[in-house]
């Protein structure tokens, strides 16, 4: 948080686009991921923001996903998910107050949370992005995913993000091959041509 006005804080972009040097993987990264490997309470709008759930939040060992449950759940049932941080997140971004968004290669919103105070947010926004900029710059560094449909209660939508990543590997190979097919038959043709 950057701005307090009459008493109310207003939360800033500034944290968005930090420069972060993760290509040093220092003591101090390393005791970041193990802040979030322990994980933490956030909370998260339910049934049509009527009511919220709280949720328990952590990174997975091998720092592959985000692994969420629902906890003292009165009003919803019981639910449980990973968010995989290797194929489908693009960034995580600041919302509101003590809010954060987890935004997806899409561009569209994959996760919202809230954490209880801005400190958190913040420490879990830094952290991520910091995470996800070391995987852009060693990309031998990156883990393999470790999300299946056994780890999330939403099965369907599982399923069909993995669909959609199946489609989108094909499109770009069917790209990739495109420009290597696209003379074929011309230069068949002008060779038989000059043969006869």
């Amino acid at each position: 948080v950057c701005v307090t006005t009459m008493g109310q804080s207003i939360a800033c972009n500034c944290l968005e686009n930090i420069e972060l040097d993760p290509s040093s993987r220092g003591k101090a990264a390393v005791e970041r991921l193990d802040i979030l490997k322990k994980g933490h309470t956030f909370t998260r709008n339910a049934l049509l923001g009527i009511t919220t759930q709280e949720l328990f939040v952590n990174l997975n060992n091998e720092t592959s996903a985000l692994q969420w449950k629902t906890i003292n759940n009165k009003w919803t049932k019981e639910s449980n998910g990973e968010i995989d941080l290797t194929t489908s997140v693009k960034n995580v971004k600041l919302h509101g107050e003590a809010g954060l968004q987890i935004i997806g290669i899409d561009d569209a919103i994959v996760f919202e949370i809230k954490a209880e105070n801005s400190a958190v947010r913040d420490q879990w926004v830094v952290t991520l992005n910091e995470l996800l900029q070391y995987w852009v710059d060693h990309p031998d560094s990156k883990p393999k995913s470790t999300t299946t449909a056994e780890k999330v209660s939403n099965k369907a939508e599982y399923f069909k993000r993995r669909e959609e990543e199946i489609e989108a590997r094909e499109k770009i190979s069917a790209e990739r091959k495109a420009k290597y097919t696209t003379g074929g038959m011309k230069y068949t043709a002008q060779i038989m041509a000059s043969r006869a």
